[in-house]
């Protein structure tokens, strides 16, 4: 019988995973902060139509400036999880072996 059965979890590799997604996460964000004044839009004229489709475009854009926000937090929960589980791991692992 095999001396080692069962789980094995390799916590470096869960740290490493959770710093890169919080490394995307940072860039995510960064870039939606520089790029946020490149999408407002402005009326190309003051008739009806252009003032129209500016006020939709921007409303579109809010929304996915919203979602990424939202985007952003979900990947540094993950982040955050993926470490609360590598000192889970760790912990286990420690009081196991003590």
């Amino acid at each position: 019988m095999p001396a080692s059965q069962g789980l094995s979890i390799d916590t470096r590799q869960l740290a490493d995973a959770a710093a890169r997604i919080d490394e995307i996460a940072t860039r995510l964000d960064d870039l939606m902060k520089v790029e946020r004044p490149h999408l407002e839009t402005v009326p190309v004229g003051r008739d009806e139509v252009s003032v129209r489709a500016a006020a939709t475009l921007d409303t579109v854009q809010a929304s996915y400036a919203t979602s990424a926000v939202q985007g952003v937090a979900e990947l540094r929960e993950i982040a955050a999880a993926l470490r609360a589980g590598v000192g889970n791991v760790t912990g286990a692992e420690a009081e196991f072996t003590a």
